[in-house]
């Protein structure tokens, strides 16, 4: 099976092996869950870029369902066909090998790293973007560094999670250097966040909701709990619970209940896998 073929049916959430009718199901599916109607303004350029993804590789795979039946040692002979319009975005541009399917937890998992789970940014030497920074996580103790108590205060939070970059969730120390610089930029850009962030090393949690870092929710080394989508910002020792109230369709809501209040905020939005992700850290945090 040819590459541009294989991606596709990452795309529509399908294996090798899958019918045409498979296909015409899965996209039914799926773009009713992408839909850019569908979903709140404030995601609506990350719903259409992946409802246009899905579009594509629907066109893709109607127009040569001959494919779908190719066994893997055809794909050379696959590769000298003329290569379609058909594209990925930066979310979804990765192999079913390397990113098990709905699988934000795992019982037994030890937590950081396994299959599916990525090092976007621990090789990384520098960031893209002025007024941020990137060390490498492995590196020396400090702000940062595996040997910081907040840094294995949320590891110890999130075991058992692992960094999802098809989701756009990253977990030290798999921080996306790039789009957490693109973050910092942005929290620096607006007063109410100052003093939560300065450099990348600050960001433990990166849920990257449109695709760029520029836009999502953090969880940061001071211990607190920021949307620069919503302009939220919490102190996560002064919250006492977290609830997830799942969509209709594909979006949930993060809301949250600071110590003496009675009432939930809305802390952000998310998609149902990485919001629960969020949640479960959350409240491990909160004890």
């Amino acid at each position: 099976m040819d590459d541009t073929t294989s991606r596709a049916l990452i795309s529509l959430d399908l294996a090798p092996g899958a019918s045409l009718d498979d296909v015409k199901k899965s996209y039914r599916e799926l773009a009713l869950i992408w839909h850019p109607d569908k979903v709140p303004d404030r995601v609506k350029d990350r719903a259409t870029a992946k409802f246009t993804e899905i579009n594509e590789a629907y066109q893709w795979l109607v127009r040569h369902p001959e494919n779908l039946r190719m066994p893997s040692s055809s794909r050379s002979s696959a590769h000298q066909r003329s290569s379609p319009g058909y594209r990925t975005s930066s979310q979804t541009r990765q192999s079913q090998s390397e990113r098990p399917r709905s699988e934000y937890a795992r019982p037994g998992a030890s937590g950081r790293t396994g299959p599916g789970a990525t090092r976007s940014g621990a090789s990384r030497s520098g960031a893209s973007r002025s007024g941020a920074s990137w060390t490498d996580p492995s590196g020396r103790a400090g702000a940062g560094s595996s040997t910081d108590p907040a840094v294995q205060r949320v590891r110890q939070a999130a075991r058992g999670i692992w960094t999802d970059t098809r989701a756009g969730l990253y977990i030290y120390p798999d921080i996306d250097a790039d789009r957490a610089a693109n973050y910092i930029v942005a929290l620096q850009s607006n007063p109410a966040f100052s003093g939560v962030a300065s450099t990348v090393n600050d960001l433990l949690v990166l849920y990257d909701i449109d695709g760029s870092g520029e836009e999502g929710m953090a969880i940061t080394r001071s211990n607190h709990l920021v949307n620069n989508n919503l302009g939220t910002r919490y102190d996560i020792g002064d919250l006492v619970e977290v609830r997830l109230k799942e969509g209709f369709f594909f979006w949930s809501e993060i809301v949250v209940r600071r110590r003496g209040s009675r009432t939930f905020e809305l802390a952000g939005y998310a998609e149902n896998g990485p919001g629960r992700a969020m949640v479960s850290i959350l409240r491990n945090l909160i004890g």
